[in-house]
């Protein structure tokens, strides 16, 4: 009987033996290959370690799949198609008291049962990096970086181009990404196309410590944008900075003290990102675009940077129009309605450093003069466009305009004037989208209709043919407080405008039939006076007022006009001006008349 226990403890012995020998590999230095499904663990075992787990094959078991302690410079690379996790507990590669140099490079699956699908504790300085298509899944704390026996994980950098995501929701403490509080230096970067979420109320980000996110992708909580998407927690200072074409759905949690929450989205755009808690921090545009703290939004001013603008073009369009219809005075007695339709487009360049904004323009409209005594003129205006912002803001606008022409006005006998003088009444609907943390889809389709009222007047003085005209025009704008939807209120808005022009045309062909002839406007235009415009983000209040550099613009206009008499009252007109401006709006602007004299 003896012999007998023996000689099984024998076999128990060699049965161990062979179980540690199969289910635990002690590795160091490079080379290390995982080709084929495996469940040994991985120890990393030594300095300058390299693993790799190769396409197609799976490393799994029930815990730790992957450990380094101590050690430094370890390297782990989980390769398209290959995966490494836990079938039921936590831990799919582990790092505990590791030294400097760890890289992890993830461009399969690392997931984990449980909790963890990579923990970082008490680890000096690595840096993990999701390709896209990788994935990192857990039920929570996915990639955890988490302090033990007074050490702290430091000096950590998560770039992030695929997709991190924990699926707990038995209670509100757990995360996606959580870094400790006592934490220093830890750098969260989610790329463009990178996803970061979590299925639950729990935060999706954890931003202890020093710890900075980059966002110019998506983090989401996918229990509903009620439920926290970026948590700021600690006194030592956590940032975050929202980057263009980044999302985030759910509000941004804020306690502690020190904190910072830049955005970047771009001149123009508009946000409104709420943001619940006690903690204090300060908010800043980078684009220079006005900012309200009380939560954290903006709305692009576009409408209000190119009011001054969209008053000098108006009285521009006025002006030509009435030079052609003086130089058409010659084919016939003026004494009957003068027509012309028109089709325009501009465009401006951006500048981000005054705000400058972006945007293109296009309209139709009619410009009809009708005679009603010697010399005197009824002028109306019609134009509908759309004006197209940068950063998904459109404006339709309809506006309507008349007033008096005066067409001579003798000063003495080579010198006369003419006096043009409009009032007018716009329409504009507004339609913009803008990014929000309080939607599903992290953006929101805004709209508001509101009018304008202007004011215009000019006199021409017309000088012998060796000498320009010289012009002087003055124009008035003002905007009533109007709301925008959910978000935004604008209070009133007044703005006057100067200007000096020379202007003068030459005659290239002329007989009875045609008329050929070149014009030009030169303009230097300033804002004499503007109120600020105060505008309300959610109830708080915001104010904008345009940079210096944007009140002022010299602009030149040439225009080739082209006349055709098939009679005396036959007559067809076609014009095409160009516009360049100092702003660098760039302008095309086509002019049709055809008079018939019944």
């Amino acid at each position: 009987m003896q012999k007998f226990f023996k000689t099984v403890a024998k076999i128990f012995l060699f049965t161990m033996l062979c179980f540690n020998f199969a289910y635990a590999a002690d590795i160091t230095g490079s080379g290390n290959e995982i080709t084929e499904d495996s469940s040994v663990l991985q120890n990393i075992n030594g300095n300058d370690t390299e693993l790799t787990i190769k396409n197609s094959a799976t490393l799994e078991r029930g815990n730790n799949p992957i450990k380094t302690n101590t050690h430094l410079r370890a390297t782990i690379v989980v390769e398209s198609g290959a995966t490494v996790s836990t079938s039921t507990g936590s831990n799919a590669i582990q790092a505990i008291d590791a030294g400097k140099g760890l890289s992890i490079t993830n461009s399969g699956t690392v997931k984990a049962a449980n909790s963890k699908a990579i923990n970082l504790t008490d680890v000096e300085e690595g840096t993990l990096t999701n390709n896209s298509g990788g994935i990192i899944q857990a039920n929570t704390n996915t990639i955890s970086m988490l302090e033990s026996d007074g050490d702290t994980t430091d000096n950590i950098t998560i770039n992030n181009s695929g997709t991190i995501f924990a699926t707990d929701n038995s209670n509100v403490e757990t995360n996606t990404i959580k870094t400790d509080d006592d934490s220093t230096n830890i750098t969260i970067n989610n790329n463009s196309g990178g996803h970061i979420y979590h299925t639950s109320a729990g935060t999706v980000i954890m931003l202890g410590g020093s710890a900075t996110l980059n966002n110019s992708g998506k983090i989401e909580n996918k229990d509903g944008p009620n439920e926290e998407s970026i948590t700021m927690s600690g006194s030592a200072g956590a940032e975050v900075n929202l980057n263009d074409g980044g999302l985030v759905i759910g509000t941004i949690r804020i306690t502690g003290s020190g904190h910072k929450l830049n955005v970047k989205h771009g001149p123009g755009q508009g946000y409104y990102y709420e943001t619940v808690g006690n903690g204090t921090y300060e908010v800043k545009d980078k684009n220079k675009n006005p900012i309200v703290k009380g939560s954290a939004g903006s709305v692009g001013q576009g409408s209000n940077e190119t009011l001054d603008e969209t008053l000098s073009y108006k009285s521009l369009n006025i002006r030509k129009s009435l030079t052609r219809f003086n130089k058409n005075d010659e084919y016939s007695d003026q004494d009957e309605t003068w027509a012309e339709i028109f089709s325009s487009f501009q465009k401006r360049k951006e500048k981000s450093g005054i705000l400058r904004l972006s945007n293109e323009t296009i309209g139709v409209g009619a410009n009809i003069i009708n005679p009603i005594s010697k010399d005197k003129n009824i002028i109306v205006s019609v134009e509908t466009g759309l004006q197209k912002f940068s950063k998904d803001h459109d404006i339709n606008k309809l506006s309507i305009s008349t007033g008096l022409h005066f067409e001579e006005i003798k000063i003495n006998n080579s010198i006369n004037s003419e006096l043009y003088f409009l009032l007018g009444i716009g329409h504009n609907k507004s339609e913009r989208q803008i990014l929000t943390n309080t939607t599903t889809s992290g953006r929101l389709d805004i709209t508001d209709s509101y009018l304008n009222y202007d004011f215009l007047i000019g006199n021409k003085i017309n000088f012998n043919d060796l000498l320009p005209d010289l012009g002087l025009n003055l124009g008035y704008s003002y905007t009533p407080s109007h709301e925008e939807s959910k978000y935004y209120k604008w209070e009133d808005k007044h703005i006057f405008n100067g200007s000096v022009s020379l202007s003068d045309e030459y005659e290239i062909v002329k007989d009875k039939q045609t008329k050929f002839y070149l014009s030009w406007i030169a303009d230097a235009r300033t804002v004499i006076d503007e109120n600020v415009q105060v505008f309300y983000v959610a109830g708080a209040k915001g104010d904008y007022s345009q940079d210096h550099d944007l009140k002022e613009e010299y602009s030149l206009s040439a225009g080739i006009n082209y006349e055709y008499a098939f009679s005396k009252d036959n007559i067809f007109l076609l014009t095409l001006d160009a516009l360049q401006t100092s702003q660098f709006t760039s302008g095309l602007q086509a002019n049709l008349n055809y008079n018939i004299k019944f």
